[in-house]
């Protein structure tokens, strides 16, 4: 029996230190996993680009067949500070060819952030050479769960953006903020015009993607007495400025 006993005992103590091996094994490919991502970020252009086929270099008529056309410039990103415009052609990205988006996006796997290259364009028939520091991508524009906030106390409800919110509501490229759900028709507080579907930019001038943003500029502005918070509006009518109530229901 004590020789059970101890084989037992024996057994247990070798299943503990296996099992703390495999746990540490686990742990290290966690941490080798997440160096490895860290590393991998890609440079952020900040340019919504669409490859040229022969419809379209037929259309222009301009003896362009290969390249990338340039669609949309997010507003202070990396593309905006290098001078990138829409409708700009790349043809060459640091020294490379760009004959297709597989070359562009080559090319830019290949850069990493902050580092500083010449990228070639065709803007008005002309040669013209831009000088394109790559940046990180913004936490906005890194958005994966779609937080929401229910301001009952005012009367609106509002949620973060990530890639299901864009599509749910046919959101244009490059747009960050947070979208307006749902509005209370009975509350005569909500910022004149506020409508479903609208994206509030900025809160006091400042950036908010998260509803924790705007949550915190509330309450601060509410502590300082103030009645009313500045927000930056985004709907199909383009950009405005509204003033937000911020006073509780009573």
């Amino acid at each position: 029996m004590d020789g059970l006993m101890n084989q037992m005992v024996k057994w247990r103590t070798y299943l503990s230190a296996t099992a703390v091996v495999v746990f540490l094994a686990a742990l290290g490919l966690m941490l080798v996993l997440s160096v490895s991502q860290a590393r991998a970020e890609l440079g952020f252009l900040g340019l919504e680009v669409q490859g040229i086929n022969p419809k379209l270099a037929k259309v222009l008529d301009k003896g362009w067949s290969a390249g990338v056309l340039v669609k949309d410039v997010a507003v202070g990103e990396a593309g905006a500070l290098a001078g990138f415009r829409r409708g700009d052609l790349i043809i060459k990205f640091a020294r490379s060819r760009v004959r297709s988006f597989d070359d562009l996006l080559q090319s830019v796997v290949k850069t990493k952030p902050h580092n500083k290259i010449a990228v070639e364009v065709i803007r008005d028939g002309r040669t013209k050479i831009l000088m394109l520091k790559l940046g990180k991508r913004p936490a906005s524009w890194k958005v994966q769960k779609a937080a929401f906030h229910n301001y009952s106390d005012i009367g609106f409800t509002v949620v973060a953006i990530n890639a299901k919110v864009k599509k749910r509501f046919s959101l244009p490229w490059g747009s960050v903020g947070l979208v307006v759900t749902l509005v209370d028709p009975k509350s005569g507080k909500v910022a004149t015009g506020l409508n479903a579907g609208d994206i509030i930019v900025q809160a006091n001038l400042k950036d908010v993607w998260h509803p924790d943003h705007l949550t915190r500029i509330i309450f601060e502005a509410r502590n300082r007495k103030k009645s009313s918070i500045l927000i930056l509006i985004q709907s199909a009518k383009g950009f405005r400025y509204s003033l937000l109530p911020i006073n509780k229901k009573k």
